[in-house]
């Protein structure tokens, strides 16, 4: 893991982990409408690893679309 973008999947993917025990992230990742994804988003921002994980996968999903 040399890289920034390694390293912070990496640590993605360790969050993901701990929050596979919430039943209601697991609700999350299966929510199929942006309206559903918004309702459980404010019940999961109470848990402190949920917001980690959420800026980590939008600055991965950033960080991989842009060309630099």
């Amino acid at each position: 893991m040399s890289t920034p973008l390694a390293r912070a999947q990496a640590k993605l993917r360790e969050i993901e982990q701990e929050l596979g025990r919430y039943p209601d992230f697991q609700l999350y990742l299966i929510a199929k409408t942006r309206k559903d994804r918004a309702r459980m988003e404010r019940l999961l921002m109470d848990i402190p690893a949920f917001a980690l994980w959420r800026k980590l996968r939008d600055s991965i999903m950033l960080a991989s679309a842009s060309p630099y």
